[in-house]
């Protein structure tokens, strides 16, 4: 189970360092428009690269995003049917889902990307939208990281769920972080019972 833990704990990690990264690209992404604004509308002068500019900070968030979103819950998921199920059942029907579907499809977009990622290096390519034209060979890797992210943290879930199916459990915890939250507990139940020794 260690080794279980471990790998779920080490790809968590790897998406949580991406998130924090990028979400510093937000304040860069609204200087951008509103200068692209005033310019436009106050000063009759619009820019040529705020529009890739835009496309390519979004890109970013949804690329790195998309993995942080999985290991948040925050995709949609219809769970109609498995709602009704046990904890168990729910937990290697998601294991199947994800063995016959998530990993064929990202694992052949990771795959095939990667070759057209190497590409757009060698050919050094450029942006075919837009005026500004800019190179495009950041973007693609970008958003082949993203899809490698998402594929790690695939990895992640099923593993949770081949826990949740062994355990019986309804959700993963991290044991380090289960450690923790009962520590917070302790401490909080400490300083209430202070709290009420005083008074």
């Amino acid at each position: 189970m260690s080794t279980l833990h471990n790998t779920i704990r080490v790809i968590e990690n790897i998406n949580r360092w991406a998130i924090s990264l990028v979400k510093w690209l937000v304040p860069v992404l609204i200087l951008t428009l509103v200068y692209e604004v005033i310019m436009r509308y106050g000063f009759r002068s619009p820019t040529l690269w705020s529009y890739d500019v835009t496309y390519m900070l979004c890109s970013i968030f949804l690329a790195i995003g998309m993995a942080y979103t999985l290991k948040e819950g925050g995709h949609v998921n219809i769970d109609i049917i498995i709602e009704r199920l046990s904890i168990k059942q729910r937990a290697i029907i998601q294991a199947v889902f994800y063995v016959i579907l998530f990993f064929p499809l990202w694992g052949l977009i990771t795959y095939f990307f990667a070759f057209y990622v190497v590409d757009s290096w060698i050919n050094l390519s450029v942006a075919r939208v837009g005026t500004w034209r800019p190179p495009i060979y950041p973007f693609n890797t970008w958003i082949w990281i993203g899809s490698l992210l998402l594929f790690l943290q695939g990895i992640a879930e099923l593993l949770k769920y081949i826990y949740m199916a062994k355990t019986g459990r309804d959700d993963y915890i991290d044991p380090g972080e289960e450690e923790k939250i009962q520590q917070e507990i302790a401490e909080k139940e400490k300083m209430l019972e202070d709290v009420t020794a005083d008074a």
